[in-house]
């Protein structure tokens, strides 16, 4: 390999994972757009080109030397833009679903484009990668640049765009930096003591745990109504804690409901881009904060908010340190990559940094607003993605007036039936959280009266 750059601490992770199944698609993400309008093809095909250069992660690949795993960067991408004619009659969900699920060998590099094209003007164009090199916030940066090269060399043939200052080397410097100061072990000593005592929160499964992970999933998706919606914000600012925080709560009590766990832990996945900057670079800059709930008989939905909301803003101090490199000081066992500080995640999704105009392409909560980009009719094109990576991973998207939220689930422990009736039960706390947040958790009726007499007779 030429001229091997260092990996961060979730790199090694990911590349640790990668070989336990190399023809998994589970950290395979990405972003789709579907086009409603004719293409030029030689524009879009030299951005492509032109985005591999500007961005060297898409020049990439990544392989071990001496046993240790390494990042290399080629003079050119092997990242071209591919199109697969599907046909007028050809089903683009499964056709750009196959396309994102196909497997990465990282060793000849991590990103694919195609463009899936049904008739002339009717396309989806996919960005995918693998999670080693890249993340949500990157492949939106990746659209965003794709999308004004497009426009540069389909109207006058300029050149590409400015030269990045910074690289994901510079990321991974100050990590190494981090680990080693003491910052970093004040860091550590938090982490280890907030993890004490306590262990992942584990829902009650359909299936016996395989003896290896089988890194396969699928997602559910509900709405949470506009009316719980709306009373969300008010309530939230009156119990003094942020939206997502008083929706952690709840999350936290239906699966305190669920499992009778009263101390448990669970995983919420950051961004780690700290500076303007590193906000046009691409890379894998997500590191996992834990969570840790106590809940009593008494315990109310407020008060959940409350202490989910003082532990976001100690964990906030704390993001800097890598989760990777937090379960080895903890000796945490990883059979088949699993993690026992937490098998469940939690985590709220926006939009905010992006261009306005993108925006609209990436709510994926309505498929039917159209918006002008880059010379093309584009909208949104719902993509599930890294299904199966851990028992259960929870996002909420907030739209203007609901919430949307995706149950990620290994399909190889739950049936889809009992992810939906638990999707089904956190919808219904919000709605009880948002309308009597001072109720108890312990006494509210989330599960449905058939449900709760079913229950009653299998006990």
């Amino acid at each position: 390999m030429h001229d091997p750059h260092a990996l961060s601490q979730n790199q090694q992770a990911q590349w640790f994972l990668h070989q336990l199944a190399p023809g998994s698609a589970a950290y395979n993400t990405g972003v789709a757009v579907r086009i409603h309008s004719a293409v030029d093809l030689p524009a879009l095909e030299r951005a492509v080109r032109e985005l591999g250069r500007r961005h060297d992660m898409l020049r990439s690949v990544f392989g071990a030397q001496d046993g240790t795993p390494v990042r290399s960067v080629r003079p050119e991408s092997s990242a071209g833009l591919t199109i697969r004619q599907i046909g007028v009659q050809g089903d683009l969900d499964a056709a750009v679903r196959a396309s994102l699920l196909e497997p990465f060998a990282l060793e000849s590099g991590a990103f694919r484009f195609v463009l899936h094209s049904r008739t002339p003007e009717d396309a989806v164009l996919l960005i995918a990668g693998h999670h080693i090199a890249t993340d949500a916030a990157s492949d939106s940066v990746l659209l965003a640049d794709l999308l004004d090269l497009y426009q540069r060399f389909s109207t006058d043939g300029l050149t590409g765009l400015e030269p990045l200052a910074d690289s994901y080397d510079d990321y991974v410097i100050k990590e190494r930096k981090l680990l080693s100061s003491p910052l970093g072990a004040v860091l550590e000593k938090y982490w280890q003591e907030l993890c004490q005592g306590s262990t992942a929160v584990t829902l009650p499964t359909d299936r016996p745990r395989p003896a290896r992970q089988s890194f396969t999933g699928e997602t559910c998706r509900v709405v949470v109504p506009a009316e719980p919606t709306r009373r969300l914000t008010q309530v939230a600012l009156e119990s003094e804690v942020s939206p997502f925080a008083f929706l952690l709560g709840v999350f936290q009590g239906v699966l305190y409901r669920h499992t009778r766990q009263a101390d448990f832990m669970i995983g919420c996945p950051v961004t780690t881009r700290f500076s303007s900057r590193s906000r046009s670079l691409v890379g894998n800059y997500i590191n996992t904060i834990v969570f840790r709930a106590r809940f009593g008989s008494d315990t109310t939905f407020r008060q959940a908010a409350v202490e989910a909301n003082k532990q976001v803003k100690k964990a906030m101090a704390g993001l800097r340190y890598p989760f990777a490199h937090l379960a080895r000081s903890l000796a945490a066992t990883r059979e088949a990559g699993q993690s026992t500080v937490y098998q469940i995640t939690f985590n709220m999704l926006a939009t905010a940094h992006l261009p306005t105009a993108l925006q609209p392409v990436l709510d994926t909560t309505t498929d039917d607003r159209r918006t002008d980009y880059a010379g093309l009719r584009l909208s949104a094109f719902r993509l599930p993605q890294q299904e199966g990576q851990v028992d259960l991973g929870v996002d909420v998207l907030q739209t203007e007036d609901a919430l949307a939220v995706d149950f990620r689930y290994d399909s190889a422990l739950f049936e889809r039936e009992t992810i939906e009736q638990f999707a089904a039960h956190f919808v219904r706390a919000v709605d009880l959280a948002t309308a009597r947040p001072d109720g108890t958790i312990a006494r509210a009726r989330i599960w449905g009266r058939t449900e709760a007499r079913t229950a009653a007779r299998a006990r």
